[in-house]
């Protein structure tokens, strides 16, 4: 279940924080690999089920109890064990710092923190439960109980962050304004992540309400990439993905990711990943 479209927010010091998106699904499919934009954040926690993440060239595995955070520009992709799918809350943040240092506030290495990967204890999953049950019911008040609990889980984090003493820099500068809705940076990294075989740069714009050049402007300057590069991208993580964890021949890949040939598939594969799908396969 996904809640969507959310004006959650909240503030710790002088941080700003948004809830965009909130949810809890089983993970019967993997997550290719995708990043988000400047200041998004990402707040995964597993409650059931195993699997892998694959984060920046290096491979965790996946337990009951598994909490990671996915920040801004961080490549990253979830694979479940098919006998046992991941069951996920997700948290999708936006964060906007109201002055230009943070320095010497509490939040100061979560802003800085772009990947962080642990546990989290009892409390954390029974304040997931919580969150989601409020979201369900909208009982009065329930807006504030939300900002409550969210700045709850922004706090925990931070102590576990400051505890490991394990977290990388990050440029935590606010995005600049153009008049896009923060929604808009989630539609975007959803077309990617979910609609890769048949997304074009116009439908894509349609989605966000935005013209084709316009779209354009804003891929290149929050993910640095064209359409076109983050549709391949997009389309090789995938293809990779189901080269390395089904059986499925390369043929049926290729005309499930959009190809119109194994020939067209293998050339732009070959091209991204330098080798042949078969290749690549044969090497995991």
């Amino acid at each position: 279940m996904k809640y969507r479209d959310l004006e959650i927010n909240f503030s710790i010091e002088n941080v700003a924080f948004q809830a965009i998106s909130i949810s809890i699904e089983k993970l019967e499919q993997a997550i290719p690999m995708h990043s988000h934009s400047k200041n998004s954040y990402e707040i995964h926690y597993i409650s059931f089920g195993f699997g892998t993440l694959r984060c920046e060239d290096k491979t965790y595995d996946i337990v009951p109890g598994t909490l990671f955070v996915t920040g801004p520009e961080v490549e990253h992709e979830q694979i479940s064990v098919a006998s046992d799918p991941m069951t996920e809350y997700c948290i999708y943040l936006k964060v906007r710092p109201e002055s230009k240092s943070v320095k010497g506030t509490f939040v100061e290495s979560f802003l800085k923190n772009v990947f962080w990967f642990g546990t989290g204890d009892t409390g954390y999953h029974e304040w997931m439960k919580q969150i989601v049950s409020e979201l369900e019911h909208r009982s009065l008040g329930y807006e504030l109980v939300l900002q409550s609990l969210l700045q709850q889980v922004i706090l925990y984090l931070t102590r576990k962050y400051n505890a490991s003493n394990d977290f990388s820099q990050s440029d935590s500068e606010s995005s600049k304004s153009n008049g896009v809705n923060d929604l808009t940076y989630l539609i975007i990294e959803e077309a990617f992540l979910y609609n890769y075989k048949d997304i074009t740069l116009k439908s894509l714009s349609s989605q966000i309400g935005l013209g084709t050049r316009q779209t354009e402007r804003l891929l290149k300057l929050h993910y640095h990439k064209t359409f076109q590069q983050k549709k391949t991208e997009a389309r090789m993580s995938a293809a990779s993905s189901l080269l390395r964890d089904t059986t499925q021949s390369v043929s049926d890949i290729a005309f499930s990711l959009g190809y119109s040939s194994v020939e067209h598939f293998s050339s732009a594969f070959k091209q991204s990943m330098g080798c042949t799908p078969s290749n690549y396969r044969h090497r995991q």
